[in-house]
């Protein structure tokens, strides 16, 4: 049913040409760095919340890329008189002035934004801004029940245990209650950097285990060195689990995109994690499944327009664990369509990749070394609330509520009936955004 509505609005959407402003996150300007609707729309989305240097260096970036754009200039000019940047304001003026595609009505327009510079500088360095976050996923194979419905064991072919509501569940749906706080710094024109701290919560309806706790925290840094969009990051996240091992995950990596023209750029990036369980009286082995992972990718994005983009991602990743068994290669491919439409951004992912593990779980099998294929397929939308419900503008005046909506179905075949499991998803989510003047 979902399914079919999705597949409705896409085929209604496809031919609609108007465009209106999302709320841009930082890694989408990272995927996206020479797309000039999505870049205006982060310039004008930072120059609300006061991040004048972030929005100075998004226009810079595509004044170099649309050098015969006026309009990008204008916009340009003010935020140079509005940071009190006398040098870089004098330079752009008389460019302009002595350009001979600058009409009389442009001059114009230029005089009046010089009239209007303000006498007091103004430092608008640092950012910060508060999300909080409900979200409600509802599942239909929660408990990983096999196609099969059977496990194997021994070598031999077991009958998957009843589904009983509650220790095995098929339906179910978990809800999410995230509160997350950003805030960053601009370095300069070309740098600046971003903490985030994050708690949420998740409850699960029916299913006894997997309730949990969830703290994160990360630093990112972002760089722009000519054509390249270089951002190093770190994070520490801690994962409080109900009847189930506790852990903590610590990562680093290093994205890169590297622009070739408006229509292509390329986006690699590296990185490398370690997870490691909690040990007690519950669960005394819980640390033989410590894990280190080893991911890299490496993706191509082609602007059709300035609305519409096609990304092809390839994925290596390496799976360390101290049980052979559990170690494994991933390898695979991911493609993914996006446009922006009048009701929010739609996107079409599908992700393949196959799994071939080290050695033989003997507990399961003495002549089968497990290997997977998973197609995982979405179709989502998201954007601001004021965009698919234009009455609540009236309460929403800033803009500041988003939504997202996913459709998900994950299709895992696997050689050991154990891990053949086939999921479909539907998550809903409401966002809450504070934007906190901390220049006062």
């Amino acid at each position: 049913m979902f399914l079919k509505v999705f597949i409705f609005i896409f085929i209604f959407l496809f031919f609609s040409k108007n465009v209106l402003a999302l709320n841009i996150t930082y890694e989408q300007i990272l995927d996206n760095p020479s797309d000039l609707e999505l870049n205006l729309n982060y310039a004008k989305q930072q120059e609300k919340q006061g991040n004048l240097k972030l929005t100075l260096a998004t226009l810079e970036r595509l004044s170099m890329l649309y050098p015969e754009n006026l309009d990008i200039k204008l916009y340009l000019l003010s935020i140079l008189i509005e940071m009190d940047s006398a040098v870089k304001v004098d330079l752009m003026v008389r460019t302009m002035m002595n350009d001979p595609n600058t009409s009389d009505e442009i001059k114009k327009t230029i005089a009046g934004l010089l009239l209007n510079t303000k006498e007091e500088e103004k430092e608008n360095k640092w950012f910060a801004y508060l999300d909080l976050k409900y979200s409600q996923s509802r599942e239909n194979n929660i408990s990983g029940v096999t196609k099969t419905k059977k496990l194997m064991q021994e070598d031999n072919l077991l009958v998957y245990p009843l589904v009983d509501g509650k220790s095995v569940v098929k339906n179910d749906k978990t809800s999410t209650r995230a509160l997350s706080l950003t805030f960053g710094k601009n370095i300069d024109n070309s740098s600046s950097f971003f903490v985030n701290l994050a708690a949420d919560v998740n409850t699960i309806n029916k299913k006894i285990k997997g309730d949990s706790d969830i703290l994160s925290s990360s630093l990112s840094y972002f760089k722009i060195l000519g054509n390249h969009y270089v951002s190093p990051y770190f994070y520490v996240n801690s994962l409080n689990y109900r009847r189930q091992e506790d852990y903590k995950s610590v990562g680093l990596g290093f994205n890169n995109t590297y622009i070739f023209n408006e229509k292509n750029n390329i986006n690699y990036s590296l990185g490398i994690s370690d997870t490691v369980y909690n040990n007690n009286s519950k669960f005394s082995a819980a640390n033989e499944s410590n894990s280190n992972v080893y991911s890299s990718s490496i993706r191509h994005n082609y602007n059709f327009t300035n609305d519409k983009q096609l990304a092809t991602k390839f994925i290596l990743n390496r799976t360390e664990t101290l049980k052979a068994y559990d170690t494994y290669y991933s390898a695979g491919l991911s493609l993914m369509y996006s446009q922006i439409y009048p009701i929010g951004t739609l996107r079409i992912k599908s992700t393949y990749l196959e799994n071939d593990y080290d050695e033989k779980d003997s507990f399961i099998s003495t002549s089968i070394t497990r290997s997977d294929e998973s197609l995982v397929t979405s179709l989502s939308l998201e954007g601001q609330v004021n965009q698919i419900l234009p009455f609540v503008r009236t309460l929403n005046k800033d803009n500041s509520i988003f939504y997202s909506l996913n459709l998900k179905n994950s299709d895992v075949s696997s050689n050991i009936a154990n891990y053949d499991i086939e999921r479909n998803f539907f998550t809903f989510s409401l966002t809450k955004r504070f934007n906190v003047d901390v220049n006062k």
